[in-house]
């Protein structure tokens, strides 16, 4: 440890100290009252004011004004991670978060609908403490991330033929990002003390084409969104180390209140199909592929510059540093999901209620990052809605954990994760959980 604690770290080196999760992954939880209980399976079958952001060519056949609002009303998640030499650390997080939120309504004349829909598809945060002893001293080590991505959308459809929907929008993706990290460190001769953060904003627009297709008991659907154009990005980048060994003292700072920041959004193709079998009135299957290109290395952040100052007895020196530019690389990813709905014979209290499964996996797109972490997800969902006259309710649950079955109860070895709660531990292990109670809700005017 002495021999980490003497090195004259840059700011660079503080966020080394603790790589927290930083997650980026295109749906962690489904979105849309429909979608959160059936896995997210609903490209082909779904209308309503979700539709605007699900496919919009689901607003189609709108006939009367509707609005829909869906809430992830508790969302629990766990993160924990151990390292070889036992230093254990878990993290948890409850909280009440947006799922989506949308209005639609008729054109004119029977030509369509349109809708506009305010949803929130990626919604992540995570915090971690490592806390390590050694014979001669201590260590703390905490950090914690988030990241939002909020999609504001205006889209249209209408009915080509008996058999052929289609619809088109534009969308406003507005990202959130904020990462902070701290370390303290002393052992008999040495102390250390490190601070880092990172906060970026970013607006972009998409355009995003659907259609519907339905004939002989089978819906097909298919969704494009192109690659985000970036209107406006702005980050910073804030960072300061202080080592001494008792006779030196040495201070590194970096600051950039005004560094660029971008993530990219590439290329979304979903295509999906669903089978309504004759047999069994009311049963509804759909399976759908969910696709994503990727990118080249693109900087998230810019380079940043600083100082280091060693101060000697009276002697003080004074150095330039800087940071390298904190890159993300981006891999095509093709997610499968798959969902069911069944209407029940009859009514329950003068409803009607259908029961919902689903089950998806979603690929990290990351494939190298010095601010993502690449960490594959595995979820299923469940569900049960109420529809009586113009009202329908949905109470849903998922969960998802990170990668397999085997990291629904314990940990796994991912080196390439990313995250690290020693320095220089590649093998660090962890598993992340997710549970979340979900409630939506649509009324047609």
């Amino acid at each position: 440890m002495r021999q980490l604690l003497l090195l004259v770290l840059p700011a660079t080196a503080c966020a080394a100290q603790l790589e927290v999760l930083s997650l980026l992954s295109w749906q962690r939880l489904p979105v849309g009252e429909r979608a959160m209980a059936e896995g997210g399976a609903v490209v082909a079958r779904i209308n309503g004011p979700s539709a605007g952001y699900g496919n919009p060519a689901g607003l189609a056949d709108l006939a009367m004004p509707t609005v829909s609002g869906t809430v992830d009303v508790m969302e629990y998640t766990r993160v924990a991670a151990r390292t070889p030499s036992g230093a254990t650390a878990t993290a948890d997080d409850v909280a009440l978060k947006p799922n989506l939120v949308g209005f639609a309504n008729a054109l004119d004349g029977g030509a369509g609908g349109w809708a506009f829909t305010l949803a929130s598809p990626i919604t992540w945060s995570s915090g971690l403490e490592v806390r390590t002893e050694t014979p001669t001293g201590s260590r703390r080590d905490d950090g914690r991330s988030t990241l939002e991505m909020t999609a504001v959308g205006l889209t249209w459809g209408r009915r080509l033929s008996p058999t052929l929907c289609t619809g088109l929008g534009v969308e406003a993706w507005l990202t959130d990002y904020r990462f902070d990290t701290g370390t303290s460190a002393q052992d008999t001769t040495s102390v250390l003390t490190a601070t880092y953060t990172e906060r970026g904003r970013q607006t972009a627009l998409r355009a995003v084409l659907g259609v519907q297709w339905s004939g002989n008991g089978w819906q097909v659907g298919g969704l494009l969104r192109t690659p985000g154009l970036v209107l406006q990005g702005q980050g910073s980048i804030s960072g300061s180390s202080t080592s001494g060994d008792g006779s030196s003292i040495t201070q590194a700072d970096i600051t950039d209140d005004d560094a660029a920041f971008a993530v990219p959004l590439p290329w979304q193709l979903v295509v999906g199909a669903a089978w309504m079998p004759a047999g069994i009135p009311g049963l509804e299957f759909e399976a759908d592929l969910d696709i994503h290109a990727g990118s080249g290395a693109d900087e998230v952040f810019g380079q940043a510059a600083g100082t280091s100052t060693t101060i000697t007895g009276a002697v003080a020196t004074t150095t330039g540093i800087s940071q390298a530019a904190r890159l993300v690389d981006l891999r095509p990813v093709v997610n499968p999901r798959l969902g069911m709905r069944y209407r029940f014979p009859g009514t329950l209290f003068d409803r009607t209620v259908y029961g919902h499964l689903g089950g998806y996996i979603e690929r990290s797109p990351v494939d190298s990052s010095d601010v993502f972490s690449q960490l594959d997800l595995l979820g299923g969902t469940a569900g049960v809605s109420f529809e009586k006259g113009p009202m329908q309710v949905t109470i849903a649950g998922a969960y998802v954990t990170s990668g397999t079955l085997q990291d629904a109860i314990g940990f796994v070895s991912s080196p390439g994760a990313g995250l690290n709660p020693e320095l220089n531990d590649p093998e660090a292990s962890y598993a992340v959980r997710t549970f979340s109670l979900s409630i939506g809700s649509s009324y047609r005017f």
